[in-house]
This record gives structure tokens, C-alpha cells and sequence, in this order.
């Protein structure tokens, strides 16, 4: 089957054509994964976040570990309080775990099964312990992403949670945690107002105040553009290994 166009969520090198991400990915790596920093890819809708963080996770896996979460695939249950959110959380890093060599399944997957069981009850602190103890063990450095972040962002636990990697990433010299953390989202979410009662008042108070600032420009050349539609009007070229999806290319022409 011939590759076509797609504008609906997230792009295969294999089907779709394609504009490059090599330089976007080469600038991510060195000024914020390799930096250790803690940062979120906010833009709007179809800009092509989903497709990067894939095409990221590929880029680093040479010399990271990964661990590539979406928050879609949890439910507001999951959320009810946090008993309940470590046992969800912990299936997703069992799944993330799951795609990765034999090795890094094992050292990642064996200690979360006690925290994701049915009946298990811990609480964020136990989970960031046993955490930071993967994070000794694993092979390579751990990359944490968080694709739909802000979909979590009005619940308290999700706040409790951003305080824990807050806590790990200011005492990181004495507690070893993850070595990067992506959040990507529409909303930046240390700049969110939080109505976590009805009664309250909305008010700024996410506890993610270390991030970051992802300035990078996630608009394509036109130079970019046109390579994309060369290998279209050449179908014998083939598709690059790291790239991102037209619908980013039409956001950049009507931006």
C-alpha cells in the first residue's frame, strides 16, 4: 500500500508521509534529556506531540531506558484516591516495561507487581521508593514520558504525585530517581488553576515549579515541508527513520 497523508493522531514512518524530526530530536536529547532536565511539551491539539514522543523514545532508546506512558488509557477511578492511582500507574509502567529488552523487563516488572495487584493498598511514598530502587538497578539511565498529562492535572492525586518526582528531583544526589521526566499536554502544567473542591476558589497550585521552560519551536521550515512532499512526488524515495506527520506541517502553514 502506498504511504498517504494522515491528520488523525499518531504517525508510522511506514504509512504516512512524513516531515524529518532528526534536528528536533537531536536538540530534545542534548538540551534536555542529556541535561537531566524535567520538562513539558505543551502545544495545541494535532501539532504532532504524540508522533514526537514516539519518535523520541526510539531516538533514545541507544542510551536510555524509556519508559513511554499515556494517561488516556487511565479513567477519573484511577484518580478516586491513591491507593487506587499507585495500583494504575504501576500497570502502565508494567506495560511500558513490557517493550523493552528482557533484561530491563525483568529489573522494572518483578517489584511493580506487588504495587499494581488488585487488592495491593500502597501508598505514593512506598511506590517512589521501590521507584528509586529500579532506577539503581536499571541498566541505563530511566527516561519517564507522559503523553495526556494534563488530563490528570484537577485531581489531587495526580498534584501528590508531581510533589513526589518534585521531592526526588531536588534530593536526587542522595535519591537516585528517573534521569529525565517528559510531561506532554496541551497545557503547560505548572501555569494551571486548580479547582480541587467546588466550593474553592481556583488557584494556582501545582507543585511543578522545577520544570523546565520547552521553548523549542515546534513549527517545520519550509524546507521540511517541501522534502516531505518531494518523497510523495517520488514515491521510490524512501521514508526517513525519525520523522513527524503532515498534519504538523498544515498546523506550521496556517500558524
Amino acid at each position: 500500500m502506498r504511504r498517504y497523508f494522515n491528520t488523525e493522531g499518531l504517525c508510522d514512518t511506514k504509512e504516512h508521509y512524513m516531515v524529518r524530526l532528526d534536528s528536533r530530536l537531536a536538540d530534545i536529547k542534548h538540551f534536555y534529556v542529556d541535561r537531566k532536565k524535567y520538562f513539558v511539551m505543551n502545544r495545541g491539539r494535532q501539532y504532532g506531540k504524540t508522533t514526537t514522543l514516539y519518535a523520541l523514545a526510539a531516538y533514545l532508546k541507544e542510551e536510555y531506558t524509556v519508559l513511554s506512558l499515556d494517561f488516556q488509557e487511565l479513567t477519573t477511578e484511577d484518580f478516586v484516591n491513591e491507593g487506587v492511582f499507585v495500583r494504575a500507574f504501576s500497570r502502565l509502567l508494567m506495560d511500558a516495561a513490557g517493550l523493552l529488552d528482557e533484561e530491563s523487563r525483568k529489573v522494572l516488572s518483578e517489584p511493580l507487581k506487588e504495587f499494581s495487584a488488585f487488592t495491593a493498598n500502597h501508598s505514593l511514598i512506598e511506590l517512589f521508593i521501590c521507584l528509586s530502587g529500579l532506577c539503581v538497578k536499571a541498566q541505563r539511565p530511566v527516561v519517564l514520558m507522559i503523553d495526556e498529562a494534563d488530563s490528570a492535572s484537577n485531581n489531587q492525586v495526580f498534584l501528590d504525585f508531581l510533589a513526589q518526582l518534585r521531592g526526588y528531583y531536588l534530593a536526587r544526589r542522595k535519591k537516585p530517581v528517573f534521569h529525565s521526566v517528559i510531561l506532554a499536554g496541551v497545557h503547560d502544567i505548572k501555569n494551571l488553576k486548580l479547582k480541587l473542591r467546588p466550593e474553592a476558589e481556583h488557584k494556582y497550585n501545582s507543585p511543578w515549579n522545577i520544570s523546565a521552560d520547552f521553548d523549542m519551536d515546534m513549527n517545520f521550515s519550509s524546507a521540511q515541508v517541501a522534502a516531505m512532499l518531494q518523497e510523495y512526488a517520488s514515491p521510490s524515495i524512501l521514508p526517513s527513520a525519525a520523522l513527524s506527520s503532515v498534519n504538523d506541517a498544515t498546523d506550521w502553514q496556517e500558524t
